[in-house]
């Protein structure tokens, strides 16, 4: 019986020296675990970082990531869970190219539907920044490729926090 891959967060604390993320990254990449996205910043106490992992994985390898990282001298803590039992949001800068008037129109109505923002309008472009639950992200992107050729696109990945 196999276990249900799922979108996992883990989330580690670490000492905020130089070749940390290395070792953490490595050690998932080790066990052949794909990393979604990543994000680190540092904490509220000086010299300590979080690093944010978004991983699919089964509970099983989760576990055995946790006991290998905790291993690290410099992680101080390390926590899993899957993704909706997190307080998360991500950043995404969405950039379509908007050459009828009409589009524009329905893109600019997309955006105000998801509280997306028009950060940037030029004559055959239009930049917009949408700050949300992952999965409402993922979802604008989505309408909005139905509308109009996306020409760019920057995801922060999932910043989290325990409810």
């Amino acid at each position: 019986m196999s276990q249900e891959v799922e979108p996992r967060i883990l989330v580690t604390i670490v000492e905020d020296k130089p070749g940390v993320l290395y070792k953490v990254s490595s050690i998932i990449r080790r066990r052949g675990i794909n990393i979604d996205a990543i994000t680190v910043a540092p904490t509220t106490q000086p010299g300590v970082s979080k690093m944010t992992f978004l991983v699919s994985t089964d509970e099983k390898t989760m576990e055995l990531l946790v006991k290998q990282i905790e291993k690290v001298p410099t992680v101080i803590s390390v926590g899993a869970t899957l993704l909706e039992g997190l307080y998360s949001k991500e950043l995404a800068l969405v950039k379509v190219s908007t050459s009828k008037p009409s589009e524009r129109e329905v893109v600019r109505a997309l955006a105000s539907k998801y509280g997306a923002r028009v950060v940037e309008e030029k004559a055959l472009t239009l930049t917009m920044e949408i700050v949300g639950e992952p999965e409402v992200v993922n979802s604008f992107i989505g309408e909005v490729k139905a509308i109009a050729e996306v020409v760019d696109l920057a995801r922060s990945g999932p910043v989290a926090l325990s409810r």
